[in-house]
């Protein structure tokens, strides 16, 4: 499967959900143009890609075809942001009853198992299918952490929360951060400014965020190596998550002009951005 799409034949590696996230990312932005290049092989099918992931409690599928009108059909349901979140959701093994509520809520009847869902784009269709492994593992309930979302939706905070933060951020929509993550628990002083902390394992690094207001009158600066974006943050975790080897973490940073070195992707190192009245960190420290 490794010498079946470009990119993955470029960076020999398997296919995995890092491919699938990043469809749908570029299906959010109509940039369809990076999903043909990076996964249509030139001998294969020229309108239609296939992938196939296993995540620890699901067999995921996920087409696209580009068909030669526009289609209209009641089958599609969503939209290319919502699939990419429950993709996360499942890959992250959130809890099943929790995934399926999210996807009721959206007014869909999509059944248990499978769950299929589908959206178009123009003239390319894309549908996403979802069968549960067996025997399947149901999460017992129980309390976690202090932050709303924990509390909500009964579960520890991971890899799909870090990606929340980083899209909220990148939409500045820095209070939903703070209304969502912001610790409420007893430590919290009344008279303390809002921040977020969040802290969880990815791939072979602990990572630790950190989301706080700053002061628009004084002068910041960025620690090195620099101002990143957020889709470079999004991009590093999400390679990070699905173990992609530190070669290709690093040339994602060097790409854009952040000064890493080798021995700081197989040790530790951090990514920075302010925006507006407020700072963002990311601190990664591998695992030997």
């Amino acid at each position: 499967m490794k010498d079946y799409f470009p990119l993955c034949r470029q960076e020999k590696r398997q296919l995995d959900g890092f491919d699938m996230i990043s469809v749908l990312g570029f299906m959010k932005e109509y940039n369809l143009r990076e999903i043909w290049r990076n996964y249509l092989a030139k001998d294969r099918d020229k309108q239609r890609i296939s992938m196939y992931v296993e995540a620890e409690n699901y067999f995921l599928e996920l087409h696209l075809q580009r068909m030669d009108r526009i289609i209209l059909s009641e089958k599609f349901n969503t939209n290319p942001f919502f699939l990419q979140q429950v993709v996360q959701r499942l890959i992250a093994s959130h809890p099943h009853q929790l995934i399926l509520s999210k996807i009721t809520n959206q007014g869909i009847d999509t059944g248990d198992n499978p769950i299929s869902l589908s959206c178009s784009l123009g003239n390319t269709i894309i549908d996403l299918i979802v069968n549960k492994n067996e025997p399947f593992r149901y999460d017992e309930k129980s309390r976690y952490g202090n932050t709303p979302v924990e509390r909500e939706e009964q579960r520890p905070l991971d890899i799909y929360d870090i990606s929340s933060v980083l899209y909220l951020c990148q939409r500045d929509l820095t209070e939903s951060v703070f209304q969502r993550y912001g610790d409420q628990g007893d430590s919290m002083a009344a008279n303390e400014k809002p921040r977020v902390y969040l802290s969880t394992r990815i791939g072979k690094y602990d990572l630790k965020l950190q989301f706080h207001c700053v002061s628009t009158r004084e002068t910041k600066t960025i620690r090195p190596p620099g101002n990143a974006s957020i889709n470079t943050m999004h991009s590093v975790v999400q390679r990070m998550n699905f173990y992609h080897s530190e070669m290709l973490i690093l040339k994602e940073l060097k790409a854009v002009g952040l000064s890493v070195t080798p021995d700081q992707v197989a040790t530790k190192f951090s990514l920075s951005r302010l925006i507006n009245n407020t700072s963002l960190s990311l601190d990664f420290e591998k695992h030997h």
